[in-house]
């Protein structure tokens, strides 16, 4: 059902405090996170491995949990410190634990075999640290499968409908606003990536600003991490570049970027965390702060369309989705994600098989 190897955002670094016990459910897994005296986040199952009660209805001590159905207490390594009226805790009793690492404003988890942790697998969202840019947060619950939401990122061709009153711009039957010109979506190991340019751009909503050449580039990655950073350069630069990629140096006209995060609750329900960010350089707080709300409208916009799209699926007749050629991107990263699975099932088998 769900992807194991993989780092998952349990959240922004910021939400968790010392001193408190928080509950995430992750690929239908129940968690529970704390952070340690010493700053460290950890994270055990949230299931007493004694009679099961939730660990996060427990309280903290020194570092540890008591559960407070029977007051067993834990250590953040999972194992059993103390047992009321018992003179030694059963080695045996042990709750499992997950790695847990803090990067780049994110708390990423690892869902597979802890000896197997990779950190060179965690995506690069590092320029959720820049300090140069008006940086704005938000996240959504979707009543819908992962999957739908990942397919709606990969998918922009859709932006002009269903956002037509927000971010979108009215297209009718063949017309094409921009002409953009690139490779399209290319499979990576672990995901997809596109870039390109769009010739002809006119500012979000504004069709009296100047025309401009606006290059995109993004990656979205297992299991669901979209990284997409597009620059604005005066008309012709394209042409100029012979449509080639710009160097980083070159100097722009806007810088924005986006990063979002899609992490799987349930088969039926996705936490959604995404943020944006625009140059302070190129625009005003009050800029920003209009663009931002826009935005938000535009992903309650998407929220109504896939949790229809979800019941739909679930009350409708059985059958295959049609697609068409913008369904490019989304397609190469579900044969990604499918083929990752079938490998790690067949890893799965192959270690269960040596231990038998």
């Amino acid at each position: 059902m769900f992807l194991k190897s993989a780092w998952y955002v349990a959240g922004w670094t910021s939400e968790f405090e010392t001193g408190k016990l928080y509950t995430r459910r992750i690929i239908d897994e129940p968690l529970v996170m704390m952070r340690r005296e010493d700053g460290t986040l950890v994270a055990l199952e949230d299931r007493c491995p004694h009679r099961w009660a939730p660990l996060s209805l427990g309280r903290i001590e020194d570092d540890t949990i008591r559960c407070m159905y029977h007051g067993v207490r834990f250590g953040t390594n999972g194992r059993c410190v103390e047992v009321p009226g018992q003179a030694s805790a059963p080695g045996a009793l042990k709750a499992r634990t997950y790695p847990v690492v803090e990067r780049h404003q994110w708390a990423w988890i690892w869902m597979g075999e802890p000896e197997q942790a990779d950190m060179s697998l965690i995506p690069d969202v590092s320029l959720l640290d820049r300090e140069d840019v008006y940086m704005h947060r938000g996240e959504l619950n979707y009543a819908a499968n992962y999957n739908l939401i990942n397919d709606n990122l990969l998918d922009l061709s859709h932006v002009a409908f269903v956002h037509e009153k927000t971010i979108g711009r009215k297209v009718e039957g063949d017309d094409e606003p921009n002409v953009v010109t690139g490779a399209g979506a290319q499979p990576l190991p672990r995901g997809v990536s596109n870039n390109n340019w769009s010739i002809g751009r006119t500012a979000m909503q504004a069709p009296d600003a100047p025309i401009t050449d606006q290059w995109m580039w993004f990656s979205y990655l297992v299991p669901g991490i979209f990284i997409n950073h597009f620059r604005t350069y005066p008309a012709g630069t394209a042409e100029r570049l012979n449509f080639t990629e710009p160097s980083k140096d070159l100097e722009c006209i806007s810088d924005t970027f986006s990063i979002q995060a899609v992490t799987p609750l349930t088969e039926r329900s996705t936490r959604y965390i995404y943020s944006g960010a625009h140059r302070k350089t190129d625009m005003s707080p009050e800029a920003a702060a209009a663009i931002f709300g826009m935005v938000d409208e535009a992903f309650r916009e998407d929220t109504a369309m896939i949790e229809a799209q979800q019941r739909m699926i679930d009350t409708g007749p059985p059958g295959t989705m049609g697609w068409i050629q913008a369904d490019r991107g989304l397609s190469l990263f579900r044969k990604v994600l499918d083929q990752l699975s079938a490998e790690e099932r067949g890893a799965t088998a192959a270690r269960q098989t040596e231990s038998a």
